[in-house]
């Protein structure tokens, strides 16, 4: 957790985040960014299941830190019914409640909407699920990699032979976006109407929101998914893609206007390319596709990839390299921007961490280690009231 003595935008904000692997953590990670006190309620002696995700360092699960900095970490059993008691007291000094189960679980517990309502009428409720809290698929079980593929992203994703995934979790991340910011509007319209809110964001309808124009390609222009799977290159616009260069690096060359395409022909100096009647709409050049990467291939063997993003960049055509992850965790802009930054992790040493990638006028974003299991039970629990002898029952009756 931040330093409270910093004036953070949330610093007075108690977020119970129950919630497990990435979807709903994020939504916490990010609230605890900007002050929010985020306690993360695991279970007793197991804990988030994202804690022994690979790649693992003693207690620590590199992945796991990810979605969990800049919070504290309380071991409750909710499943009994003195857990689901400790877990109401707390709700009343709550303002945000984070959960990611699936649809049915916290009604099992008794922690649901209706019943913390009660309570706390001005809680904001966020529930993160797969498939959402009705419809048909509502009781399935949901990752990013199941996800994935009933929201389409596989079937357009790939070459025009073998489709594949992202290979990153994209559903998690874009539904923990689309969460947060539900979470705030909660809490913006809680200021002027003094009540709560239930809100809900599903991973499938995130998915399919950021389908943007690969849908409409589909729909209005008929292209079937192996038609949108074209590898690195793109279906709207060329030269728009990587092109590999003389030392065997790749260029990666964006033409995205009629006058990034005047100046990539001048900087390549093969300014006929230009009016070429084969190329000189992008209409045009996407029905002559083969001819031209054939040309620009050929041309771009005279040089370095290094050489050539220097002169593309100069003669304002979009480009860049294709880095390896190596070369990213040195990229000069990284390192100036904090993108990623090493915090000390108790038995480890230093472990790299993602920064906030927001930028604030008024304050900086601070980076704390994430917890260790249950490494903050007894401290929030006093925070709620409770005793020492109080703290002891629980453990010895396996609650916390």
């Amino acid at each position: 957790m931040q330093d409270k003595n910093k004036d953070y935008p949330l610093k007075d904000l108690v977020v119970l985040e129950v919630a497990q692997a990435v979807a709903g953590p994020m939504i916490g990670t990010l609230l605890g960014d900007l002050g929010a006190n985020v306690i993360h309620i695991e279970r007793p002696g197991v804990g988030d299941l994202a804690r022994n995700w690979i790649p693992k360092r003693k207690d620590l699960s590199f992945y796991f830190a990810v979605v969990n900095r800049n919070k504290r970490s309380l071991t409750l059993n909710l499943s009994n019914p003195q857990g689901r008691d400790i877990f109401l007291n707390m709700v009343k000094k709550a303002d945000v409640i984070i959960e990611n189960f699936r649809p049915g679980v916290v009604e099992k517990w008794g922690i649901d909407y209706p019943t913390v309502k009660e309570i706390n009428p001005k809680i904001i409720y966020c529930h993160v699920s797969g498939y959402g809290q009705d419809g048909p698929y509502r009781d399935r079980a949901a990752f990013d990699q199941v996800m994935q593929g009933e929201a389409g992203i596989i079937s357009y994703t790939g070459t025009k032979d073998v489709p594949c995934k992202i290979n990153v979790p994209v559903t998690d991340y874009v539904a923990a976006l689309y969460g947060t910011y539900a979470v705030l509007v909660g809490l913006l319209k809680r200021q002027t109407t003094g009540k709560g809110m239930e809100v809900e964001v599903s991973l499938f309808d995130s998915a399919v929101n950021i389908m943007l124009n690969l849908l409409n390609m589909s729909v209005v222009e008929g292209l079937d998914d192996s038609e949108l799977r074209m590898g690195a290159k793109y279906h709207l616009a060329t030269p728009y893609e990587p092109y590999l260069a003389g030392d065997n690096k790749y260029v990666n060359i964006c033409v995205a206007m009629e006058p990034h395409w005047v100046a990539f022909c001048k900087a390549i100096g093969m300014e006929d390319l230009a009016t070429d009647s084969r190329f000189e709409t992008n209409e045009k050049r996407l029905k002559n596709r083969d001819e031209l990467e054939k040309i620009i291939l050929k041309k771009l063997k005279e040089k370095s990839a290094k050489e050539w993003i220097e002169i593309f960049n100069n003669a304002g055509v979009p480009c860049g390299a294709v880095n390896s992850i190596k070369e990213v965790l040195e990229h000069p802009q990284l390192k100036h921007r904090k993108t990623i930054q090493e915090i000390e992790y108790p038995g480890i040493g230093k472990i790299k961490m993602f920064n906030n990638p927001v930028k604030f006028s008024d304050f900086e974003v601070d980076i704390t280690r994430p917890p260790k299991l249950g490494e903050h039970t007894d401290e929030i629990l006093k925070e709620f009231g409770y005793t020492d002898n109080e703290i002891k029952g629980f453990k010895e009756k396996d609650i916390i």
